[in-house]
């Protein structure tokens, strides 16, 4: 079933309704209020298996109850996905009940992945879903992102500042607060060189910067005046990354035990953290729990500013953000400097003690009880709104509180509304011009007096497109179907495409399509339904995603939201493709991937050349029969004679009058949310002066992913992956000229340990094991033929331009059959390498030392040894991240390294 979502009712009765909620779990504005209420209680919607077991049931009801008594709010502020103080989260939300908000200043693009191939923006994708899971255990409300890409390692925060637009990144920063409107602000960094990535020290740095500026109307007044936001004063900031003998204003303890997640606040935020596999490769965390913040500014607090310059002993520190600020209904206006007036102020306290009832009379068994009182408070709340026209941020709090006590009902209620699709082999995806019958299904199963008056099927842009008030009585609750037409003229405006992208690896920061999600994980739901509920007299309107089931056998399904795509999806793999120059005037083989979202659909596939070249065949056509058929459509192209350099080949499909030139690659990983990298149908054939490995056959052990396999390929070698049969098959690995453990292959590949002296003595006998950079789960000492030390800290360089000094120039591996010079390392992208040796036996031979600046030089980067008959080499440069973006000098080292097995 798919979890619902609220809108917000008018504050008074009488009064229109207000624009439907924006699918996705996002309330839409007011005509008269600008100020961002569709971004804040905005975390993507959880559907059906992507619900929790704590926020069902009676304990779900009672963790959106413990919120309706506070007025704490806090935004807590990291660089990347999993930087988080997960426990202090978790406490802050399941605990206090406090509204908790993250932002990320970038995706997490150039990090490493455990799970899968997909580096940059496809990881980007990977680690904003397991963030959005992860801070679905912590209880976020919100998650926000500024369009800074994670561009790699950066050892000091003015290398950030270099690559960063800073004021692009303090802007979106700003933007976040003005829209989130938190009273706490809290940096996951201290902002100093103790926080050792340039990434972390910019956040700490300008996480105060930017809390200062969201309050001053004269900065990035374009938020204000076209934007329709207004400055906001934090009342108290606090910075983390204090050392243990410092002092510091806040200890907050998430060790305590939470009955309602059965086990700590941090060892439940743990199992959330453990869950951003891609970097965690499932591990959960053990331990920690206590955090520690000094208080930077205390705002509108003059208490508070005064504690700021204080240094206090730990007897002395408070045990909460929110200490000495009066965070009850009755204590809001005073606590944002507004004067109430006397029927708001009689309302709010009214209020404050109907919910210290509901609380202290909360029954788990019989949680519908308190429904009646829930929506008797939702009059007073709504009374409330409506007497205060003349306090802004007052009635922005209690909009939010509305929405909350509305979240409350609906949970305490048992309510659940089911909107959906048949599904079946195609997934969850329509596409422009369909039609379809959408079911919808109330299910009220803990407590009466609810009744459904209307549905509507609303695009992203709140567009009713089918409506129904034919509900009849269905088993517990009320079910209806609607018939839809999705608009032919949707297919861009519905928005497949994520709301952020950029041309290449060169860009820094993202554009966005879109601003109405700017700053959001991802973009709403294409369709959802709206559904008019009638709770105890009191009507509230309902959205829930538009889902269909997908068959994941034999597994069963999982549900995901409906997707409007394009009819035809067109790729072409790979993006860059790498040619020796000796072979640049012979026929290169070109695969044109065509998958069809609707059926039937004849189309014709060409592929538009530069001009001197041919493609053949002219045109493919294929009749697709059912939707999410796949045609891999094939064609070959002859450059002219005496070509070199580089050439752009881009396929074209049509269907009808259309034509398709963009495509996706789908990212699907366990317990994510579904995504989809979005790129131009086009690949980039570039010749290189390489050495060809005509003939050779090279063995691979594949990792956590990479697509360096291609890249061997490319140069003419045939590639045989080494499966865990192949490992312990000594005859398998016979006949091998080289073979290349992939990147991360220890850490992930049992197998690999189990069969690894096999492996070495297929090095003794004359082979050539060449190890790709590996984690700490690689212990050299132990598992390579001579001692060598990896530790957890292993050095990298993260400047992909770091100077490159050729140690051993007269090698065989610098000289044959390509001479390697520094100009081989010229246009790296992202990093020159990670993982480096840092100790090594004097049988290894460092070839390259390389270093960052003001880094040691490192020379652990790239070592060979002879081994018996044959040789073992350690090769921690990122040939992985290269050689699928065609960088020369990457294919021509690996020719090298390739070329030194036992090939006569």
């Amino acid at each position: 079933m798919t979890d619902w979502d609220i809108a917000r009712r008018p504050a008074a009765a009488g009064v229109a309704l207000l624009a439907l909620a924006c699918p996705g779990g996002l309330a839409a504005q007011s005509p008269d209020d600008a100020s961002g209420l569709d971004r804040v209680l905005a975390l993507p919607v959880p559907v059906a298996e992507e619900r929790l077991d704590p926020d069902r049931g009676a304990m779900g009801a009672w963790q959106r109850i413990q919120k309706l008594g506070t007025t704490a709010s806090l935004l807590h502020v990291t660089a990347h996905p999993d930087d988080e103080n997960s426990g202090m989260l978790t406490l802050a939300s399941r605990g206090w009940g406090a509204r908790t908000a993250l932002l990320s200043l970038n995706r997490g693009e150039a990090g490493a992945n455990a799970i899968g191939p997909e580096l940059f923006d496809g990881l980007g994708l990977i680690r904003t879903r397991e963030l959005v899971l992860a801070g679905r255990y912590y209880g976020l409300d919100d998650l926000y992102f500024t369009t800074a890409v994670d561009y790699g390692y950066s050892k000091t925060v003015e290398e950030a500042y270099r690559s960063w637009d800073r004021e692009a990144v303090l802007e979106d920063m700003v933007r976040v607060i003005r829209l989130n409107r938190p009273l706490v602000v809290v940096a996951r960094f201290h902002g100093s060189r103790r926080d050792g990535h340039g990434h972390h020290h910019a956040s700490g740095l300008l996480t105060p910067e930017a809390v200062e500026a969201a309050a001053d109307p004269g900065r990035f007044p374009r938020q204000i005046g076209q934007d329709g936001l207004r400055p906001w004063r934090v009342l108290r900031t606090y910075r983390g990354g204090i050392r243990v003998d410092e002092p510091f204003h806040v200890e907050v303890d998430a060790r305590g035990q939470s009955p309602w997640v059965g086990t700590s606040f941090q060892a439940w935020a743990s199992r959330g953290l453990g869950l951003q596999r891609s970097q965690t490769a499932g591990r959960v965390r053990v331990g920690g729990g206590l955090y520690r913040y000094e208080l930077r500014d205390g705002g509108g607090s003059a208490d508070a500013r005064g504690r700021a310059d204080e240094t206090l002993p730990p007897s002395d520190a408070e045990d909460s953000f929110f200490a000495g600020l009066d965070t009850s209904l009755n204590g809001l206006p005073a606590l944002l400097g507004e004067t109430a007036s006397p029927e708001t102020s009689a309302l709010l306290a009214r209020l404050q003690g109907l919910v210290d009832e509901v609380i202290a009379g909360f029954d788990f068994r019989a949680p519908g009880q308190s429904v009646p009182h829930l929506v008797r408070g939702l009059g007073l709340l709504r009374s409330a709104i409506a007497s205060s026209p003349g306090a802004p941020e007052t009635q922005f709090q209690l909009r939010l509180k509305e929405r909350q006590f509305e979240d409350a009902i609906a949970a305490a209620s048992s309510l659940r509304v089911e909107a959906g699709l048949p599904g079946g082999a195609a997934g969850a995806v329509v596409v422009p011009g369909q039609s379809l019958a959408v079911g919808i299904a109330v299910e009220v199963s803990g407590t009466a007096g609810v009744g459904v008056s209307e549905a509507r099927v609303v695009d992203r842009a709140g567009v009713v497109l089918g409506r129904t008030s034919g509900f009849a009585r269905a088993g517990n609750g009320f079910a209806a179907e609607t018939a839809v037409h999705v608009p032919q003229a949707g297919a861009d405006a519905m928005g497949a495409a994520p709301y952020f992208s950029r041309e290449g690896l060169a860009q820094n920061h993202y554009q966005v399509a879109d601003s109405a999600d700017l700053h959001l994980p991802w973009r709403r739901p294409a369709l959802s339904v709206a559904v008019d509920l009638v709770v105890e007299g009191t009507t509230i309107v309902y959205n829930a995603p538009l889902t269909a089931p997908v068959p994941r056998l034999p597994y069963g399904s999982v549900t995901r939201p409906v997707e409007v795509l394009p009819a035809l999806s067109v790729v072409v793999d790979p993006a860059v493709r790498v040619v020796p120059v000796e072979a640049a005037g012979a026929p290169l083989p070109i695969q044109v991937r065509v998958t069809a979202n609707t059926a039937p659909l004849p189309t014709t596939t060409r592929l538009d050349v530069p001009a001197g070249w041919a493609a053949t065949p002219a045109t493919v056509a294929h009749d697709f029969t059912r939707a999410g058929e796949v045609a891999e459509v094939a064609f070959q192209v002859t450059p002219p004679d005496g070509w070199e350099g580089a050439a752009t080949i881009d396929a074209v499909s049509r269907a009808g009058v259309r034509e398709y030139r963009t495509g996706y690659q789908t990212i699907d990983h366990r317990d994510l949310r579904l995504a989809r990298l979005w790129r131009p149908a086009t690949t980039t054939v570039r010749s290189v002066p390489v050495a060809r490995l005509d003939g050779a056959r090279v063995g691979y052990v594949m990792g956590v992913g990479d697509e360096v396999p291609a890249g061997i390929e490319s140069l003419g070698a045939q590639v045989e992956m080494l499966d865990a049969a192949a490992l312990g098959n000594p005859a398998s690995l016979s006949g091998l000229d080289a073979i290349v453990v992939g990147t991360r292959a220890y850490a992930v590949r049992d197998d690999l340990l189990e069969h690894n002296q096999r492996l070495i003595a297929y090095a003794r006998a004359g082979g050539h094991l060449v190890i790709l950079y590996q984690t700490q789960e690689f212990v050299p000492a132990e598992m390579a033929p001579y001692p060598a030390s990896l530790p957890r800290g292993a050095e990298e360089v993260s400047e992909e331009d770091a100077p490159v000094r050729l140690l051993q120039p007269a090698h065989p591996f610098m000289t044959t059959p390509n001479r390697i010079t520094e100009a081989d390392f010229d246009g790296w992208v992202e990093q020159r390498g990670s993982k480096f040796f840092t100790e090594w036996d004097a049988a290894y031979t460092p070839l390259v030392e390389t270093h960052d600046q003001g880094q040691d030089p490192q020379e652990g980067i790239w070592l060979t040894a002879e081994l018996g008959e044959g040789h073992y080499t350690y090769l921690a440069l990122a040939l992985h991240r290269q050689l699928p973006y065609g960088v020369a000098g990457a294919y021509r080292i690996l020719s090298n390294v390739l070329s030194a097995g036992p090939r006569p």
